[in-house]
């Protein structure tokens, strides 16, 4: 009997993961099909940091199970850098796994298959104005809302300004494979290897969609040194990053952390530790500020 032990890590709602006899097993309605196809290929183009998924016994990549995907990777037994951080050198290794995905040619089934914009934004604009809604017009439930509603409601300029701005169109550049949640919560570390995991918003978008983590506004999940960010663009190599590219894809991003962890202070069964992380993307080093900046 095979045994499962379930992962909890993330935000991610739509997908449910556990660890069984050498492999991650996922459940996920999350993302696009993209996503497997994205590994698969980055996997046999030589990119040793993408994990291929094991084929089912037709040669999927995935199989349907009551609804949602349910695809196995090899487990690597290895530590979250969210929890270790990364060393000098890792930041460099980083830097120079992320740009070694930038460079991979598109093959064509990939140009169709990968979204141009992160399937999750599409749904930040109408959840910032129900959230609103709900603080401007209902009683909170509990002192947890209560302090929730103070949050946002001392912040509504900010988030505001983040909604008018995330309907914006940002203007063309070269797109490559992205990874578009590329944080140290979706990085491993092992002695001989970094790997990202979670492709399940992976994107064919300019290289500002991944670069915005590495530029300030995340916390412990991004360079938080100068030091880092100059070692990870040590690895990454030479980047002409366009600023209002840049602003586009910070300020998506600053509204789905905005909307997705007040959502999650009202559903989740950590609704204090959501409200913490909200709070922090909406203090003065944040994502939000970053990208109102």
């Amino acid at each position: 009997m095979t045994e499962l032990t379930q992962i909890h890590h993330g935000a991610d709602t739509t997908a449910e993961v556990w660890r069984a006899d050498g492999y991650a097993v996922k459940w996920s309605t999350g993302g696009t099909t993209a996503a497997p196809e994205t590994t698969s290929y980055l996997a046999e183009a030589g990119v040793r940091g993408a994990l291929a998924p094991i084929r089912t016994r037709t040669g999927a990549l995935w199989s349907n199970r009551a609804g949602r995907r349910l695809s196995l990777t090899p487990w690597i037994d290895g530590a979250r850098a969210a929890d270790t951080g990364l060393t000098t050198v890792q930041w460099s290794q980083y830097g120079a796994l992320l740009a070694e995905v930038h460079s991979q040619e598109v093959p064509e089934r990939l140009k169709y298959l990968l979204p141009p914009l992160n399937p999750i934004n599409a749904r930040m604009l109408a959840l910032a104005r129900e959230l609103r809604q709900r603080f401007t017009t209902q009683a909170p439930e509990d002192d947890l809302e209560a302090e929730l509603a103070t949050t946002w409601l001392a912040h509504q300029d900010e988030i505001d300004e983040l909604v008018e701005r995330s309907t914006r169109v940002p203007p063309p550049g070269l797109r490559v494979i992205c990874h578009a949640d590329p944080h140290l919560g979706n990085v491993l570390v092992t002695p001989a290897q970094l790997y990202l995991i979670d492709w399940d918003d992976a994107v064919l978008a300019p290289i500002e969609q991944d670069l915005l983590f590495m530029l300030g506004g995340m916390g412990a999940l991004g360079p938080a040194t100068p030091e880092a960010q100059q070692a990870f663009f040590t690895g990454y190599g030479p980047a002409a990053l366009d600023p209002t590219r840049l602003t586009y894809y910070r300020t998506a991003r600053a509204l789905e952390d905005v909307a997705q962890w007040a959502e999650q202070a009202l559903t989740s069964p950590n609704r204090e530790a959501s409200l913490a992380i909200l709070q922090g993307v909406l203090g003065p080093a944040g994502l939000a500020a970053q990208a109102l900046t």
